[in-house]
């Protein structure tokens, strides 16, 4: 076929030489030529193109409309036959939305819930016993976070999918657009933070400060034992003992006392000297025990070993007795004992004050810098 037929096949596939020939009158078509060419010319015509192109129904010549008017407008929109993707309507965004929130508000519930129990749990334990940080503990939380995250991940989606939400209902071609994976996107992190801060409401059934009560205890423990064992030796005394008063049963009661291994508890009403000198805030340096009034009313009970001088200490904190020093027995020359001096008195002075910094509401920690031995130790020398 030559390039003149084919362009003139095309035109009258797009209608423009078949309305022509159709309403071409057939007088024009008889003058034209002679009787025999024109009876020629016309049932040719007629076999050509009069059967397939004159009197189109209506119903094929708007549906040619319709594809004509859709081909104009692709056209017109995607040059260079360029496949265009409609845009997702509001309906199928705000669809995609909720989708896409839905499960990252229970991912946000699971992860901040595991994080903050798991958290507390380290903390209260490893932190308490092997005396990691909180931040440390934090870390080890987000650790369990992650995990379950993952385990439950599937459930979580599953869990989602039955609720029934209606899909957005968009193409394959549709979630490949820029505006999809922004909606998309928005939706997750929306969805996370509401879960997260849904899951914070577990800080309020959370016993915050129990494990700052608890790391309090572990260090005040250890370092009332190392105060007494040290200090025993500094003061170079027989034995040494650190009272603490309990408020609620009206006692003093101690487990850091050297060459001891069990609780003890003396009612504070009970005549002691620790007990007089808790409840005086006054210091008591007792030269003879055995001689001393206080001690004589006890002196019926048996004991084991009784001490020959003594000196009493109370631990105050804004006017309010924390406890009590007690130390026995001093040492001087070959196992000779002797009673306590001012110097003696003035060192324990200064330990009942570093003992208060860190037993007390209100802690100072410049002036606690280097721990209760270590200042001690600056101001002796050693």
């Amino acid at each position: 076929m030559t390039i003149a037929a084919r362009k003139l096949f095309q035109r009258i596939a797009q209608g423009g030489l078949a309305g022509r020939f159709c309403q071409a009158p057939s007088s024009a078509i008889a003058t034209s030529s002679s009787p025999s060419s024109s009876t020629t010319s016309t049932s040719l015509f007629s076999k050509a193109f009069r059967r397939p192109f004159c009197a189109p129904s209506q119903s094929a010549t708007a549906a040619g409309a319709a594809e004509a008017e859709a081909g104009a407008a692709a056209a017109a929109a995607a040059p260079g036959g360029v496949e265009v993707v409609p845009r997702p309507t509001p309906i199928q965004l705000r669809r995609l939305f909720i989708n896409s929130a839905v499960p990252f508000v229970a991912f946000g519930i699971v992860d901040q819930s595991v994080l903050i129990y798991a958290g507390e749990t380290i903390d209260s334990t490893l932190g308490v016993g092997l005396g990691l940080p909180t931040l440390g503990a934090a870390a080890m939380g987000q650790v369990c976070s992650d995990t379950t995250g993952v385990l439950c991940g599937g459930a979580i989606e599953a869990a989602a999918l039955k609720l029934g939400l209606p899909l957005p209902g968009l193409t394959d071609a549709q979630r490949t657009l820029g505006v999809v994976k922004r909606v998309g996107t928005a939706g997750q992190v929306v969805g996370v933070i509401i879960g997260c801060l849904i899951g914070m409401l577990n800080l309020l059934v959370v016993d915050l400060a129990a494990t700052e009560r608890a790391k309090k205890a572990e260090e005040l423990k250890k370092m009332m034992k190392a105060v007494i064992e040290d200090g025993a030796q500094v003061v170079n005394c027989k034995r040494a003992t650190l009272w603490i008063v309990d408020e609620e049963t009206n006692e003093l009661w101690t487990s850091f006392a050297s060459g001891l291994d069990k609780e003890l508890r003396v009612p504070l009403d009970s005549g002691s000297l620790a007990g007089w000198t808790a409840a005086n805030q006054q210091m008591r340096n007792i030269p003879n025990v055995q001689k001393d009034p206080l001690w004589s009313g006890n002196a019926k009970k048996p004991q084991e070993w009784v001490p020959q001088t003594m000196i009493c200490i109370p631990v105050l904190k804004n006017g309010k007795t924390l406890g009590v020093i007690q130390m026995m027995d001093k040492i001087s020359g070959k196992d000779k004992v002797v009673a306590f001096d001012q110097n003696d008195e003035k060192l324990l002075k200064m330990l009942a004050g570093h003992i208060a910094i860190f037993m007390g509401d209100d802690e100072d920690e410049d002036e606690a810098e280097g721990g209760v031995l270590g200042a001690m130790k600056k101001t002796l020398g050693f």
